[in-house]
């Protein structure tokens, strides 16, 4: 019991103590919240024959998919007795591939916001929900923003991109409140709402794509140095 404890305690104070587990260990719990999203949209897709519902969760099960990729990937490179140096140079080429495993979730986002913009996706949300929604995304805003901020110049290059992950999660969700918020408080949008949604949906992907173009070029450069 008491070894138990001293483990536990151990835990918690190395997630106090060390940002980079601490990363790690929120963003494996952001898996299983992922799945579950990808499991409840799946469900909803298949019994109302819900195109749009089909189409986020095949957006969430990428982000799983990457997700899980990289903490696999970092758990791996943790049990093996590596240098620093030899584990650098493996994540440079993981964070390749991860790079255009984001530039693929983007283009999966394409069709559910074309489906969103064109009003295909049916609300069911009370006014309660939808601003408990409102406040759940924007508490998602500030901790992904904040923390993509606090990691520009972070040398562990899993991180960097557990992080990017998380700030494009939380662009898509301004995404479905501003859908929502539209839906329940105005019942519906007419052309100018249709155009307002249409703008804001098409600057906030451009943006999310964006950055992921980003990414993929930085990680092209870093491989590239990595070979001369």
């Amino acid at each position: 019991m008491e070894k138990r404890e001293r483990a536990g305690n151990g835990v918690l104070k190395r997630i106090k103590n060390d940002y980079v587990f601490r990363t790690f260990i929120f963003s494996a719990l952001s898996f299983f919240v992922t799945l579950a999203f990808s499991v409840y949209n799946t469900f909803l897709g298949i019994a109302h024959k819900s195109v749009w519902n089909i189409g986020i969760a095949i957006y969430y099960a990428l982000l799983l998919c990457i997700r899980a990729y990289i903490i696999f990937s970092e758990r791996k490179l943790y049990k093996k007795n590596l240098t620093d140096e030899q584990k650098e140079k493996k994540r440079k080429k993981l964070f390749f591939v991860q790079s255009i495993l984001l530039l693929i979730v983007d283009f999966a986002l394409i069709a559910p916001i074309s489906l969103m913009v064109l009003q295909k996706r049916t609300i069911n949300f009370s006014e309660i929900p939808a601003i408990a929604m409102a406040g759940y995304t924007s508490f998602k805003i500030f901790i992904s923003t904040r923390n993509i901020i606090k990691t520009r110049y972070e040398i562990n290059l899993g991180i960097k991109m557990l992080r990017n992950i998380n700030f494009i999660d939380a662009l898509v969700s301004i995404l479905s409140l501003q859908y929502t918020l539209i839906m329940t408080f105005g019942g519906g949008s007419d052309e100018d709402m249709f155009t307002l949604c249409a703008v804001s949906s098409f600057c906030i992907y451009v943006l999310l794509f964006v950055l992921s173009l980003k990414t993929f070029l930085s990680s092209v450069k870093i491989i590239t140095n990595n070979k001369t």
